[in-house]
């Protein structure tokens, strides 16, 4: 009896290669599995205390719980956010480096601020955001901000707002505010938060459009009150303040926060975050906690709310183009 040695070589060749691939798969199979080995490191772009600091810790100390590692949160600041985002953009794409992907990243390709974007990175859903509100003295004699527009058209130029830089997160949603309710209103730019809640109090401004959490003591207080809301739906525990919508003025400025990693993250990470991501919505401890600061639960997944992100740069440039004195 002859023997093909030929085919028997071309048969092993054949096995070993099949046998080969078989080890890779199952390889690739196994660590994907075993994602997470270790703790990751999240990434937040300012200080600690902040509002994107606080809105982490609280979805951080949720989500831990569905991926079964520590997540260490470090705040590495500067730059306007920029140096936080950009360590997260350098860092390794294996999914152990996540970074609060917030509603300041759009800012910096139409601001020309630093070499960061949206694409630089892998979005795996939202999970907070918050809106500006109008704020005012409880003594001032407006109930809502369309009764300070109107008061403003006939006093053009004349009326104070309180914001805490041009160009930045207060001053844009109220140049379209000014467009789209046709009236001129003087922009008072302060340090932070606190300075304007003081120039406010001390009445050096006329109302600021700030964060809600800043003034509640003050609501609680009987100082200051609401007069309007730029989101698309009232605030669950000041259900008494107007939406913009509802005074038919079409501005809302939703500034949210999200999760996400340098760009490249593996398939199998990024399915194992969103997936945890989206069970923290539905954690009633959650969106309790975010109640209390003001904030509300967002939930958008990653296509979402990378498209969230590209909606808010396109208002940005047109908030910057009429600050600039553009059409």
């Amino acid at each position: 009896m002859m023997v093909n040695m030929r085919a028997i070589r071309t048969l092993v060749m054949a096995l070993g290669v099949g046998l080969l691939a078989t080890l890779v798969l199952t390889g690739h199979s196994v660590a994907a599995e075993k994602y997470p080995k270790k703790n990751l490191n999240w990434i937040v772009m300012w200080k600690a205390g902040g509002g994107a600091d606080t809105a982490t810790r609280l979805f951080v100390k949720q989500f831990e719980k569905f991926i079964g590692k520590k997540v260490i949160v470090q705040n590495i600041t500067g730059g306007g956010g920029s140096i936080g985002y950009t360590a997260a953009k350098n860092a390794k794409p294996d999914g152990y480096t996540l970074v609060t992907i917030q509603g300041d990243l759009p800012k910096f390709k139409p601001m020309g601020l630093a070499p960061v974007d949206i694409g630089d990175f892998d979005i795996m859903g939202g999970f907070a955001f918050q809106s500006p509100v109008i704020v005012a003295r409880s003594d001032s004699p407006w109930k809502t901000a369309k009764d300070f527009v109107e008061d403003a058209k006939k006093k053009p130029g004349k009326l104070t707002v309180g914001v805490s830089d041009i160009g930045g997160t207060y001053h844009q949603p109220m140049v379209l505010w000014m467009q789209a309710a046709g009236f001129d209103a003087k922009a008072i730019v302060h340090e932070g938060s606190p300075q304007q809640t003081a120039a406010l109090l001390g009445g050096h401004v006329d109302v600021n459009v700030t964060w809600v959490r800043p003034n509640i003591p003050y609501i609680k207080e009987g100082k200051l009150k609401f007069l309007g809301y730029i989101s698309s739906e009232r605030l669950p525990q000041y259900p008494d303040v107007p939406t913009f919508r509802e005074f038919g003025w079409d501005v809302i400025w939703e500034h949210p926060y999200g999760i996400g990693g340098p760009k490249g993250l593996p398939e199998h990470a990024k399915k194992l975050l969103s997936e945890a991501t989206k069970k923290v919505w539905k954690i009633p401890e959650f969106e309790k906690d975010l109640d209390k600061l003001g904030l509300s639960i967002l939930k958008k997944d990653g296509p979402a709310y990378t498209e969230h992100m590209y909606k808010m740069q396109k208002d940005m440039t047109t908030a910057l183009r009429i600050i600039k004195g553009g059409s």
